[in-house]
């Protein structure tokens, strides 16, 4: 891809805060030599499975209750002469099961966030999604659902009414802005990435949002201040323009997942551009840092209180355990989510929910 070198000779260029850290040092010149030759239609097929380290991870829980006869009974006996008191499978769920559970989560979710229902929206299937299925007429992956379960938390203590500003670090399959801009089209979004993965976001967001809709990582390149955002458009952007929100004032700054892979540092050298001038920050991130070693991993995992120090004048709204659609969120420690607002846009009084 000629436009991912440019990208990076750019990158290369940017001070070394903006560089990627150890975490991602070791996956880089993997993911670039993929990204070069990958063919965009099967971005969600799980033919490149180092994509899913920033998101297109869309895997199929395999349940085979179709098998022939004969296994069946073997089993039945093996289960009757061996195994007492076990399913088949947990609570005897099967695929089907899962997924409706999910969607019907998703449904109570988003009637306890008053957002537009999850039975109104669906899934792009741009990229050959190998979990993609259908409930009532429109088609769905978990990763879908999953996005909207994060939006129905944001919701309830962010509440957009549809023209607001985001700015996403760290968009990766861009899964969250394609759920955003179906819930609220009228959203101006920002999208700042690294140049491999910015490239695959750009290109599945034109296709499941219309290239009318995205302004190209081509058209900002060269932008030296942010006078040139549209409004309702969703812009990409690599993650060294970001000094460019420096006295820019917007809503919300949205991160999930991504600050856990990088030095506390430059996690402090990015909040300090938006810092003052968002109204409110939405973060989900691994509550202990996320996976550390002498070789490889972060060098320092950030942990919850140190966005609560890093925050300065955000108060903490509300805080949980993050949930996917159809379950806890896993890692040793676990995640969570949180919601933070500057001080001046809370009115009378203080209140919040401690981690």
């Amino acid at each position: 891809m000629k436009h991912l070198k440019i990208l990076l000779d750019k990158y290369y260029e940017a001070p070394e805060i903006f560089q990627a850290g150890r975490y991602w040092k070791s996956y880089e010149k993997i993911i670039i030599n993929e990204v070069e030759k990958a063919d965009v239609n099967q971005l969600r097929s799980g033919v490149y499975p180092i994509f899913g380290t920033f998101g297109f991870s869309e895997s199929v829980y395999h349940y085979h209750p179709d098998m022939p006869f004969h296994l069946k009974l073997i089993k039945i006996i093996i289960r009757s002469l061996f195994i007492t008191k076990k399913s088949y499978l947990p609570y005897s769920l099967r695929l089907s099961d899962i997924r409706e559970m999910a969607y019907k989560n998703c449904i109570t979710q988003g009637e306890l966030a008053n957002l537009k229902p999850i039975s109104e929206i669906e899934t792009s299937t741009f990229g050959n999604p190998s979990d993609l299925f259908e409930i009532n007429g429109k088609k769905y992956t978990m990763q879908f659902l999953n996005f909207y379960i994060r939006l129905c938390f944001a919701q309830r203590h962010l509440k957009f009414t549809g023209t607001e500003t985001v700015v996403e670090l760290g968009s990766g399959s861009g899964f969250q802005v394609e759920v955003l801009k179906k819930v609220f089209p009228n959203l101006t979004i920002l999208c700042f990435d690294l140049p491999y993965p910015l490239v695959l976001c750009e290109k599945y967001l034109s296709e499941s949002l219309g290239n009318h809709i995205v302004i190209k990582s081509s058209d900002t390149l060269s932008w030296t201040d942010l006078n040139g955002i549209e409004e309702g458009k969703v812009h990409m952007l690599g993650n060294w323009k970001f000094p460019l929100l420096g006295n820019y004032n917007f809503d919300t700054f949205w991160n999930a997942a991504s600050f856990g892979e990088m030095e506390p540092s430059i996690v402090k050298n990015y909040l300090n551009y938006v810092l003052g001038t968002c109204d409110s920050i939405y973060l989900l991130q691994a509550r202990n840092g996320k996976e550390s070693s002498q070789k490889s991993g972060v060098i320092t995992p950030i942990r919850f209180s140190d966005y609560e120090d890093m925050l300065g004048d955000y108060y903490l709204i509300n805080s949980s355990d993050a949930y996917e659609a159809h379950r806890k969120m896993s890692q040793s420690g676990g995640y969570f989510q949180a919601v933070w607002k500057k001080e001046s846009t809370i009115i009378g009084f203080k209140y919040g929910v401690v981690a």
